[in-house]
């Protein structure tokens, strides 16, 4: 029997991650770190939206399971990534929690192994597999810093023409 089913366990992580990074108060954490290294200060619209991708990926790559293996661990890849270098190195550094640790370190990281252990029971592991992920899931991650940089020098500003609200 296949175990692919952990990538739906890792889908509904991912709700709780982001419950975890709002009650906590990401967007003050974020615009802190962001803003120092990239000069970018995200919004709650960026977190939905954000957070709104994440979700869709992760069913996508639920839905798609070992007919594609890379594309569905670049899912417990992606939230390896940022387990580790979003939420608990820098949680380390700065000697207190930051907003989606606790998600990152109870539900991220052990489920995610879990997916990579069922790819490799179901037979669908090996070494290209597991490169093509974390390349996916790295891509997608820096997407998302990306997206926010390049907004800083591009984006239209919102509308403030007849039918706006101010």
């Amino acid at each position: 029997m296949s175990d692919q089913w952990v990538l739906w366990v890792l889908v509904a992580a991912s709700g709780f991650h982001v419950m975890d990074e709002h009650a906590m108060g990401w967007q003050g954490w974020a615009s802190r770190q962001l803003g120092e290294k990239f000069g970018v200060y995200p919004n709650w619209s960026d977190f939905w939206v954000t957070s709104a991708a994440l979700i869709v990926f992760g069913i996508a790559a639920a839905m798609i399971g070992w007919q594609a293996p890379a594309i569905a661990l670049a899912l417990p890849a992606l939230l390896l990534i940022n387990a580790f270098g979003f939420h608990i190195i820098p949680s380390l550094a700065a000697d207190r929690p930051n907003p989606g640790l606790f998600t990152a370190v109870i539900l991220y990281v052990p489920l995610s192994v879990w997916a990579y252990v069922a790819a490799y029971n179901d037979g669908v592991f090996c070494f290209w597999t597991v490169v093509g992920s974390i390349l996916i899931g790295a891509a997608l991650m820096a997407s998302a810093i990306g997206f926010l940089v390049l907004a800083k020098r591009f984006r239209y500003p919102d509308s403030q023409g007849p039918g706006s609200r101010s």
